[in-house]
């Protein structure tokens, strides 16, 4: 199942190995840089997220920062234990989040999902790769879905949602996030919501179950593979 694009910018293979491991079989496809110095701007239109740990940054953290805020991507910042002033000057910095060591890979996953479906709609974007379930492939950049090869019939706002779900499958939203994420009056936000993702569901065919409503929040994307129907 995949889930995004991560890039992971830390001098020390010990760590890239065991978070991109960990990363790797909760979905992601996880790419490795030693330096801050080779975030190139292909990275940047490509990945979904970028982990980037402060020491490796070092004196240029604030410029590389600059430069992934600009591109859209949001970042988490990896310290260490004790550093809360590095934590509070990374976020001051505009990173998405701030994470010291040793690392919860739980609660890293996490985090990674959450900083996802934060800025991943609403942040301007240039190139953002597609994303898959099963049959289902999402690309944002043309905001154009297929199932099975086959082109969804829906439309741009719901193309939009369903890039979100399958970024961050099982993953509860509300109806205000999925509003926000959208550009709706915040007026209306419940019932276009509603009704974007009423529609979404009887394009998608058999995935149509996938979308799970969560009641009194908003709703969910099962992270399980439906059964094919039977010929």
């Amino acid at each position: 199942m995949f889930r995004g694009k991560i890039l992971l910018i830390d001098r020390y293979d010990s760590m890239n190995t065991l978070i991109s491991g960990y990363l790797t079989a909760s979905g992601f496809e996880v790419m490795s840089l030693g330096g801050a110095d080779k975030l190139t701007d292909h990275h940047l239109s490509t990945v979904h997220l970028i982990l980037l740990d402060i020491d490796t940054a070092g004196d240029s953290l604030s410029a590389v920062l600059s430069r992934i805020n600009a591109a859209g991507v949001p970042a988490i910042v990896l310290t260490s234990q004790n550093d809360s002033i590095g934590r509070l000057t990374a976020l001051e910095m505009g990173a998405a989040d701030a994470m010291s060591r040793p690392l919860d890979m739980a609660e890293l996953t996490a985090r990674v999902r959450a900083a996802q479906s934060k800025t991943l709609l609403s942040s301007p974007f240039a190139n953002r790769p597609p994303v898959s379930f099963g049959g289902l492939t999402a690309d944002i950049t043309t905001y154009r879905a297929t199932l099975d090869g086959e082109p969804v019939n829906a439309a741009p706002r719901q193309i939009a949602l369903l890039y979100l779900f399958i970024s961050s499958p099982d993953r509860v939203f509300t109806r205000e996030e999925l509003s926000r994420q959208l550009g709706s009056d915040s007026i209306c936000a419940d019932k276009t919501v509603n009704v974007h993702v009423s529609q979404l569901k009887k394009a998608l065919g058999r995935y149509s179950g996938n979308i799970v409503t969560v009641r009194g929040v908003g709703y969910k994307f099962s992270g399980e593979e439906p059964d094919r129907p039977q010929p």
